[in-house]
């Protein structure tokens, strides 16, 4: 875990390498679009292998624009100074692979930055029997934004500190299916399941609708979690 609270405060600084935690990095793909930089969800913006949403490139200064279609955004100077002027840029070519490893670390800091006290304080605490670590929280911040992870430390973890759009995005009946969806995440990126409380769907990929020469992939099978409403970044997949 040091290592990563090294290179994380490192990168704040501007001075390290993504490969400190690239085991992390690895295992949020799985949670997100897998090895494909060219899918885009099917009920939302996120793309690629991380599943950025176009409200959160624009956040980071590549797009400008709003709501919840890309062709609401336009690629800034910021991106087409690492080469993506479009789309197809940045799903599709070689600096488009490289903006997106690119804006996850840049992601990642911001995550870790805006998280409070009281969040970071949980590493090494266990939680309804999931254990807390930088990973799980970095993730659970991917996955929900670090404000609503902020809120839903602060409540106790009181999964009705979220917004209950929430669970009609997700296609979920209660608040408590939304909270073994957040542990289910949270222990699977260390490399852990949690049993929950009998909200028995697992983490696995849900299927994607790869790219080919005559289809571009669009959407990965899975709902939406988080629509374009700043600062929430995430979009979840099927778990």
């Amino acid at each position: 875990m040091k290592q990563v609270i090294l290179c994380l405060s490192a990168f704040s600084l501007g001075l390290a390498s993504v490969a400190a935690h690239a085991g992390y990095l690895d295992a949020l793909k799985g949670h997100e679009g897998g090895d494909s930089y060219s899918i885009i969800n099917e009920k939302g913006t996120a793309l690629g292998k991380y599943q950025i949403t176009a409200g959160t490139w624009a956040t980071l200064g590549y797009t400008q624009g709003s709501g919840g279609d890309w062709s609401n955004y336009t690629f800034t100077e910021k991106a087409r100074a690492a080469g993506v002027s479009s789309l197809d840029d940045l799903r599709y070519s070689e600096a488009g692979k490289a903006l997106q490893e690119r804006a996850v670390n840049e992601l990642t800091i911001s995550n870790w930055n805006s998280m409070s006290s009281q969040t970071r304080g949980l590493v090494g605490q266990t939680v309804n029997g999931v254990q807390i670590t930088q990973e799980s929280l970095l993730d659970a911040a991917h996955f929900l934004g670090s404000g609503a992870l902020n809120d839903w430390v602060a409540s106790g973890f009181d999964p009705n500190a979220l917004p209950e759009s929430y669970l009609a995005a997700n296609n979920l009946s209660s608040y408590a299916e939304l909270q073994d969806l957040i542990l289910k995440r949270m222990a699977s990126i260390n490399g852990n399941s949690y049993d929950g409380f009998g909200y028995t769907n697992t983490y696995s990929v849900g299927g994607m609708y790869g790219a080919t020469s005559d289809f571009p992939g669009f959407g990965s099978k899975r709902p939406v979690l988080i629509q374009e409403v700043p600062p929430y970044q995430g979009e979840k997949k099927t778990l």
